[in-house]
């Protein structure tokens, strides 16, 4: 008695147990007292056995279809059942369409098969033909189909990494009101977040929460991951919340680090204060790193007592001690002019409101970190006279960083009256010993005056105490020369290469194209000036 067809492809597809058991035996007998291991022979075992029952399938369906015999719709189905097993999408999509044009109608079922089986493949192209052949049998707008060709292709778009694709296919399903499953869903919010589409990615995700939609851990882990790189606050805030909160997961560090930034930049202190007592909990330990975004995002909201806070917390700890961590304060006291001081005097006052608990924070640098605030605002005469009451008022020592915080607020307001006082006042008043950064300030401020002569003198005075000049300030110096033909544009690019420092070709070509009409320099050594304090003078200046 002849075997039935649907009956020969499930032997095929599925073994029997006493076959399966049958063959593991075998490969165990063939691996004991060898060097190969057990489970490498299995695995093998199993690829051979998979593409034996595809070439079996294959070879049993090719028979079939050259002996002229109409299948029934049964057979088709038990075909299309073991292609999908052994995951031959194209054998399905030919036997969908064979069963089609032999009369026997696809049902829902034998097309959502297929889909899914593309889907999961993440092959779009597979899943576009499956709907062509919907339309051919003029069955593509029936709800249920429908659907099933919508969110297949958009699972294999976004598993394939077509997200732009996938979310063209997710607004037109929108607009024809074909709502999205929740693995669709899940791999276009992943897709959208990982390329820094973090706004597109939680449009989406709200919608099918809308919906009613449950989504994974992975799911917020990868919003999380997009919105740490692209520091977007919202969709951050979203997924740690879920992560943390709902399924209670401790992030790695990175993830926490990166969380820090963004609440730095968006001033939110809740995410912050409660990332870093996560840190503390899971016993990793706090240092700079973790502490400065939080005081940034205190000082970003302008509650500044808090922040001192923070920083007198850090001081405590052996952290915070440095002018760079306190450039936040800085950053957050550069406003507009109008509105500079009286922001810069409610800093202080919360800080001298609390001096007795802050007495860590209230320190020289914190201050360094204010007046130069209020100095690149542009109101450098009141931040002159801050250098004098503020300091006086916690007694804190002036420095001569202090000077320097006031005088390159000069050179952004080419202010050089207010520089040369300052100067004066540290020489004379405060008896300190001039840095690198108040002389080199001190060259700039000069150097954009009209009358800029004095710029060497500085400089020299600079070298005189043992002390490089910075690149860019020479370099300055040699742009400033050039443009009005003087001549020391090419002394100074010679001076340049004795202290160490680089002329870059562009620098060179600069000071040349400038200096072309410029007087020719006297030839022979004795009038050729080898370096500015030749120019100047031996005793041109002396500090």
């Amino acid at each position: 008695m002849a075997v039935p067809l649907a009956r020969q492809v499930q032997e095929i597809v599925h073994p029997s147990q006493h076959t399966q058991l049958k063959k593991t035996r075998a490969v165990a007998q063939s691996t004991a007292g060898g060097d190969q291991d057990l489970g490498h022979a299995l695995a093998t075992e199993a690829q051979r056995q998979h593409a034996e029952t595809h070439a079996r399938l294959q070879r049993l369906y090719t028979e079939t279809q050259a002996g002229g015999a109409q299948l029934t719709r049964d057979e088709y189905t038990a075909f299309l059942e073991g292609f999908n097993e052994t995951r031959d999408m194209h054998s399905s999509v030919s036997v969908l369409r064979d069963m089609r044009a032999s009369g026997a109608q696809p049902g829902a079922a034998q097309y959502s098969m297929v889909l899914k089986l593309a889907a999961d493949s993440g092959y779009a192209p597979a899943v576009y033909e499956v709907g062509e052949e919907m339309r051919a049998a003029g069955v593509a707008d029936e709800p249920r189909n429908l659907d099933a060709f919508y969110n297949s292709l958009l699972r294999s778009l976004a598993r394939s990494g077509q997200i732009e694709h996938a979310y063209a296919v997710y607004a037109e399903m929108r607009e024809r009101k074909v709502a999205a499953q929740g693995v669709g869903c899940a791999g276009l919010v992943a897709g959208l977040a990982q390329i820094g589409e973090i706004a597109l990615a939680l449009d989406v995700l709200r919608a099918a929460l809308a919906q009613g939609t449950a989504f994974g851990a992975d799911t917020y882990a990868a919003l999380l991951h997009g919105a740490g790189r692209c520091m977007h606050h919202e969709g951050y805030a979203l997924g740690y919340e879920q992560l943390t909160r709902v399924f209670g997961m401790q992030l790695p560090e990175g993830d926490y680090l990166a969380g820090l930034d963004v609440a730095a930049r968006a001033g939110d202190v809740a995410l912050a204060g409660d990332i870093v007592q996560r840190v503390r909990a899971h016993g990793l330990p706090l240092d700079e790193k973790h502490f400065e975004p939080l005081l940034a995002a205190v000082v970003a909201t302008g509650q500044w007592a808090r922040a001192f806070r923070v920083l007198n917390m850090m001081r405590g700890s052996g952290f915070g001690t440095t002018p760079a961590t306190l450039r936040v304060v800085t950053r957050q006291l550069t406003v507009a002019a109008d509105v500079a001081e009286r922001a810069a005097d409610e800093a202080f006052a919360a800080l001298q409101e609390n001096q007795p608990e802050l007495a860590a924070a209230a320190d020289s640098v914190t201050l360094d970190a204010m007046v130069a605030g209020l100095a690149r605002s542009g109101c450098v005469e009141a931040a002159a006279s801050r250098l004098s009451s503020w300091y006086a008022a916690l007694g804190a020592l002036r420095t001569a960083s202090s000077y320097a915080a006031v005088l390159e607020g000069c050179v952004h307001r080419r202010n050089k009256t207010v520089a040369e006082q300052l100067l004066a006042r540290l020489l004379d008043v405060d008896a300190l010993a001039p840095s690198q950064r108040v002389y080199d300030a001190m060259v700039r401020v000069t150097l954009v005056q009209p009358n800029y002569e004095d710029a060497f003198v500085y400089l020299e005075a600079m070298k005189a105490h043992g002390m490089v000049p910075p690149w860019r300030t020479m370099a300055a110096m040699v742009r400033r020369c050039a443009r009005v033909r003087d001549v020391r544009a090419q002394t100074l690019l010679r001076e340049m290469r004795k202290l160490g420092l680089v002329v870059t070709p562009a620098l060179a070509d600069y000071a040349q194209a400038f200096g072309r009409n410029a007087r020719s320099e006297p030839q022979g050594d004795s009038s050729d000036p080898a370096t500015i304090g030749d120019l100047l003078g031996n005793d041109a200046f002396s500090v």
